[in-house]
């Protein structure tokens, strides 16, 4: 295991041009998340860890030195300026970045597919991988000025989804719709006051349903190339949710359905 206490170094380049999103790297700072990516078969490169934390963790260290990672152990100093988060975990990695199509979106059964428009929060991004994940969607699409959902910020929101679930970035969000609708999926809208309630929508055939970002939602553009509009209820005073809330009733609406007409499981397919 090399060892590092300059932060000159190029290694220490590697991880921050990572952090910044300027590298076919995905920097994942704290051990779920490696652990998620390594579940998911993804290539770890570079491991990187603070004295205390590879006593703690020698068997994964070992794991990874044995298929080729790159293990190197930093000071304190050096992991403050690696790791991208306030408190760092003290155990940081940069994996491949695995390369996902909008085929890889759409083609997995039974189709149900989320896609954002103008997310451009990364935890709210995350937040809706994770859940998606969770609730047996079968792909997600960030399109339009969503911000990248493989950046550190949005992974650690996803607290691992990202990594056992179809996530595409960049396309755009009428290109996508028109791919999803030539896949044979029914192209839903997401839009307050619009259409049918969540509650009366059949979920259960294959869907497409678009999701707009925290400012202006969807636009009339988006809403008209889609099949059908949905609401969400919303007895309150509230006009709105944010993304991710409004993903999740969604996704839960259409699991329920799915898992009363049998159409579903908890491990997805």
């Amino acid at each position: 295991v090399d060892q590092i206490s300059s932060r000159r170094n190029d290694i220490v380049t590697a991880f921050r041009t990572a952090a910044a999103g300027q590298q076919e790297r995905l920097l994942l700072d704290g051990r779920h998340l490696i652990e998620e990516a390594l579940r998911a078969n993804l290539s770890i490169k570079t491991l990187a860890m603070t004295a205390s934390r590879l006593a703690d963790n020698p068997l994964l260290a070992e794991s990874l030195v044995e298929v080729g990672t790159k293990v190197i152990s930093v000071t304190e100093s050096v992991m403050d300026v690696i790791s991208p988060v306030v408190t760092p975990s003290g155990i940081v990695a940069l994996a491949e970045r695995p390369l996902v199509t909008v085929d890889d979106v759409l083609r997995r059964t039974p189709q149900f597919v989320i896609g954002l428009v103008d997310v451009q929060n990364p935890g709210n991004l995350g937040a809706v991988i994770r859940t998606a994940e969770a609730g047996g969607a079968t792909g997600i699409a960030a399109t339009g000025k969503s911000a990248d959902p493989y950046g550190w910020k949005a992974l650690r929101g996803a607290m691992g989804g990202t990594f056992h679930i179809p996530v595409t970035w960049p396309t755009a969000s009428l290109s996508f719709i028109a791919d999803a609708r030539a896949s044979g999926l029914k192209v839903v809208a997401a839009a307050a006051g619009r259409g049918k309630s969540l509650y009366e929508i059949d979920l259960t055939v294959p869907t497409l349903v678009m999701v707009g970002g925290e400012g202006s939602g969807l636009s009339q553009e988006i809403v008209s190339a889609t099949d059908q509009a949905l609401f969400i209820p919303m007895p309150g005073s509230a006009d709105s949710l944010n993304a991710a809330t409004a993903a999740a009733l969604i996704i839960y609406e259409a699991f329920r359905q799915r898992y009363l007409a049998g159409a579903s499981s908890l491990e997805g397919n």
